[in-house]
């Protein structure tokens, strides 16, 4: 950080200078008083806009309270330039740092998932993983704030929590919000005391229209294809369309009632190839065998490699409503919304597996033999995700106040995942050896003769099949009062106060189809024949299974045929849950509960906050105080493989927050800003309570990885501290610069391990099992404690002064550097980073709108991540994400809106994950297909109308 300081001071100070000497004229008129002190003009703009009832709360009672009031409404004002100045101009009034991004820059970027639109904005950035395949449907998932783990981030639509469905996080999956319908979305860096306190990273605010949003009524149809060229030169299924329509219009006196409805359907197919290594890395050389970790070894080796096609069909449907009451003192709503995202995901493997083993007399580590495999799995995903609110807002002379009832439902689910393993009789002599230098495209290198060879798909029958089925949900519910009053007084200008109640119902579960999460025969003792080893498999060769064959990895490896996942279900569901005393073994009680856990997590809150004011300085000291009670029961197995029972776990803590926001605004158009407060991060339902996530070897049974909860773990916390210059124009034009600095008690993330025993998994793990270092353990533990400090700089102008056409470019750009440390409190690796905390992200954009021509280009840049802290092997990492996109428009006429839009121009990796920080080794990872991972270039064209 000491590098950043110095480029800070000259920014703060040109800042403060520029905006304190700036002439009147351009920053507003000024008024004064009757005792001749300077106020903060009324409006700076052309027309007052009321808050939509969504929008409202403490703040919009505490925060402008100078501002004129119609019909007792608060009224804000917008700079001149659209709802691109309009967001601005949000950001500008808010008490704490924010950025706001306006309906029209969500609509403009080509982007079709809300995740990837975001990372636009300063500080944000977005991921995905592979454990369940999701890098390659060419989307991200998550979002982190200025790079903590998007668990540390608070969620809400409308202004009330969103339920986080997925057990694993308190993240919120954005798969399953779609970029229609939405008017505005506020990322919150530093939280004010009205809003949840659990969000050390920061909030995420996302607002979907009412009919007060528009001037007029609003008729929109909008019509989208796409076109994904992974999937059209290798020939899988490569089309994909939108469809959305608008309407919207007020109607009583003066219009008073509104209504706003939009409805959406669009699908995706997209095709991903992958490779990784298929076990853990050896030493290369006999000297360094018996080495006590791979960090002191000189070179690595894997005696594996594996090859994945993914295609994918994705499908997201959904709406919102809005019905709204304005009257003179109150104001009525009603809002909710609706979301289903569906993944039909097929993974086709071919995988090269390393037989006999042995140091030759050079010294080196070389496969004596080898086979090839064929692997498939089914990858499917369904998410949904409701909210509803209902709620108001009165003015009773000083005061004001909003309450609501609000209900959120989620749930993600993996139904019947499918797993199907190929093997043949015996393997190919060698010897080999594996070539990983060039970790996009590994391969395995040996006599021509016997590489060859491998290059034949009906080296391998059809042997045996595994599945389960999985879900999680999360219901919540709960009720928001607050209230403010405004005083008659130069300093004291407001109180605010309120309580909020939720309470959250969660489950989850994972049954294995079979004993054991057991292999399943094909043609084997269930149905009357013999227990076969994948030597001998009964089932058909890879070339007479249905499916279709392509070309994939520049034919490196030979034949590659997809097969059709229907076939492959139908070896396997329709036995599902079964007895199969003689192969896979009896289905018990154990087998059903083994992974299932529920809970309970009420949260009681209340706060108090005061708006005081000196001149052109407004402060906020406030306070908060949370209070949580979680209970919760999962499965104890016996020990027995058999029987077991349900244990009660619980967790309750008090969290005292105090807040303190500062803002001194020297003009209009400038503010320089100072907050503190303090912040926690509860542990995810699923890392205390949740199920055990396994992953075994397709051919022994062997575990490869185990992920397990945590009943232990206790809340993170931090103190918060940032500070910002922001400078705006009446051009759509800013500038700004952040430094902010957390210190993190207790922070969560993930450590792996070589080894373990342990009596948590249920029954598909033996009591007091041990492995060696090929099995990778996976458990969340509490961190000691952590730093984050960083500097954010962001501008974006549109070049007005320009002659002629020229006037129509604009420009944006921003960029977050910053450093982090942690003890992790791993034995041996005491010092980290903090997961998901980059040291530089940033974006670079231009575009251009004049008279029916727009168009919008933008590149992305997020620095190398860690992933998880290992004892045994190097740290994994996610290596820099890069992307540029570019988006054009054309209005027609007659209402008519044409649209152009190509995304990842450079054709950069969807994931790119590796063991050390440098890019020498693809990571291992025994719970997920693909470290490296392309999904190709999405070409998008559209037509919309207005009528």
């Amino acid at each position: 950080m000491t590098s950043y300081r110095p480029l800070l001071t000259r920014c703060l100070v040109s800042l403060v200078v520029f905006g304190a000497l700036t002439p009147a004229h351009a920053q507003g008129t000024h008024h004064k008083k009757k005792d001749g002190r300077r106020t903060t003009p009324p409006s700076i703009a052309q027309k007052p806009q009321t808050i939509p009832p969504h929008q409202a709360g403490p703040q919009a009672a505490t925060g402008d309270l100078d501002k004129k009031r119609s019909y007792e409404h608060i009224q804000v004002t917008a700079l001149r330039g659209g709802t691109v100045a309009a967001a601005l101009d949000e950001q500008r009034r808010s008490t704490g740092v924010a950025s706001v991004m306006s309906r029209e820059q969500i609509e403009r970027a080509p982007e079709t998932n809300l995740s990837d639109i975001l990372t636009r904005l300063p500080g944000l950035s977005a991921y995905s993983n592979m454990s369940g395949g999701q890098a390659a449907t060419g989307e991200t998932q998550y979002m982190t704030i200025r790079g903590l783990d998007s668990s540390y981030n608070a969620y809400t639509l409308n202004g009330e929590r969103i339920a986080p469905a997925d057990a694993a996080t308190r993240a919120i999956s954005f798969d399953m919000l779609a970029p229609y319908g939405i008017t505005s979305i506020k990322v919150s860096k530093s939280t004010t005391t009205d809003m949840d306190g659990d969000a050390i990273g920061g909030a995420i605010d996302i607002r979907t229209p009412t009919a007060f949003d528009f001037s007029a009524p609003l008729h929109k149809l909008t019509l989208q294809g796409q076109l994904n060229d992974n999937a059209a030169r290798t020939g899988t299924p490569d089309l994909g369309g939108t469809v959305q329509g608008e309407f919207a219009r007020r109607f009583g006196r003066d219009g008073r009632f509104g209504v706003y409805a939009t409805g959406y359907y669009s699908t995706k197919n997209v095709l991903a190839n992958a490779v990784a290594p298929n076990t853990s890395y050896k030493p290369t050389f006999l000297s360094e065998s018996n080495v006590s970790s791979l960090d002191q070894a000189s070179q690595l080796t894997s005696t594996q490699l594996k090859y994945d096609l993914f295609t994918s069909k994705l499908k997201r449907y959904g709406g919102s409503l809005s019905l709204n009451y304005k009257g003179d003192h109150h104001e009525f709503y009603a809002l909710g919304t609706y979301g289903q995202y569906n993944v039909q995901m097929n993974d086709n493997q071919v995988s090269l597996r390393g037989g006999l083993t042995s140091y030759y007399p050079d010294g080196v580590y070389r496969a004596g033999g080898a086979q090839r495999a064929q692997y498939f799995t089914t990858n499917d995903s369904a998410q949904l995700l409701t909210t509803q609110k209902i709620g108001g807002v009165s003015h009773f002379d000083r005061w004001t106040v909003n309450y609501d009832v609000f209900n959120s439902y989620g749930v993600q689910s993996s139904p019947n995942t499918v797993e199907a393993s190929m093997y043949g009789s015996g393997g190919i002599a060698g010897p080999f050896t594996f070539d990983i230098a060039n970790t996009t495209l590994p391969r395995m290198n040996g006599p021509q003769a016997a590489v060859d060879q491998f290059k034949n798909q009906n080296l391998s029958r059809f042997w045996k099949t595994q599945g389960r089925d999985a879900q999680s949900t999360a219901d919540m519910y709960g009720v928001h009062a607050d209230a403010a009053y405004r005083f008659r007084s130069e300093i004291l200008k407001s109180i605010a106060f309120g309580f909020k109640f939720s309470s959250t119902q969660r489950a989850a579960w994972q049954h294995p189809f079979f004993h054991n999460d057991n292999n399943f025969v094909y043609n084997g003792p269930f149905f009357g024949g013999k227990k076969w080893p994948s030597s001998n498999a009964q089932g058909l060769m890879i070339g007479d299974i249905p499916g279709y064959q392509v070309d994939a990895f520049g034919g490196k490896i030979g034949d590659f045929r997809l097969l059709d996942r229907n076939w492959v279900k139908n070896t396997t569901v329709p036995y599902k849950y079964q007895n199969d005393p003689n192969g896979a073994g009896n289905y018990t009680k154990n087998d059903w509960n083994a992974n299932t856990s529920t809970g309970s997590e009420k949260i009681y809150a209340g706060f108090v906050s005061l708006n005081l004011q000196a001149g052109p300085v407004d402060i906020h000291p406030g306070f908060r105080y949370e209070y949580t009670d979680f209970s919760g029961t999962h499965w104890s197995s016996n020990g027995d493989s058999t029987t077991g029972n349900f244990v009660k776990i619980g967790q309750s803590y008090g969290s005292p927050l105090p807040y303190l926001n500062v803002n001194w605004r020297p003009s209009s158009l400038s503010v320089l800003r100072f907050s503190v407060r303090r912040g926690l991060t509860r542990p995810a339902f699923g890392l205390i309570n949740g199920a055990t996530s396994l992953s075994l070897d397709p051919l022994t049974n062997q575990i490869l990885a185990v992920s397990q909860p945590n009943p232990n773990l206790r809340p993170t916390t931090a103190t918060m501290f940032d500070f910002s210059a922001e400078l705006y124009n009446h051009h759509a034009g800013m500038i700004s610069a952040s430094v902010y600095y957390k210190q993190i008690q207790k922070f969560i993330f993930t450590s792996v391990s070589g080894s373990t025993n342990s009596r948590t998994l249920g029954g598909n793990v033996p009591t007091n099992s041990y492995t060696d270092g090929g099995t990778v353990y996976q458990m969340p533990v509490n961190g000691r404690g952590a730093t984050l400090e960083g500097l954010e700089l962001a501008a974006q102008q549109n070049l007005y002064f320009l002659p002629g056409w020229l006037n129509g470019f604009g420009v944006n750009a921003n960029i977050t550097l910053q450093h982090s440390t942690a003890k992790s409190n791993v034995a041996g690796h005491a010092d980290t980073a903090l997961p998901r905390a980059p040291e530089m992200m940033y974006n670079l954009g231009v575009y251009y709108s004049r008279g029916p021509i727009h168009f919008d280009l933008n590149y992305n840049y997020v620095g190398t991540q860690l992933l998880s802290v290992s004892s045994k092997t190097p740290d994994f990492y996610l290596q820099p994400t890069q992307r540029l996109d570019l988006s054009m428009k054309y209005k027609i006429g007659w209402g008519l809106t044409g649209s152009l839009a190509m995304q990842n121009l450079l054709n950069t990796p969807a994931f790119w994950e590796t063991m050390g920080k440098g890019k020498s080794y693809l990571a291992y990872d025994g719970s997920a297909n693909g470290a490296f991972v392309q999904t190709g270039r999405m070409y998008l064209a559209g037509l919309s109308g207005e009528f």
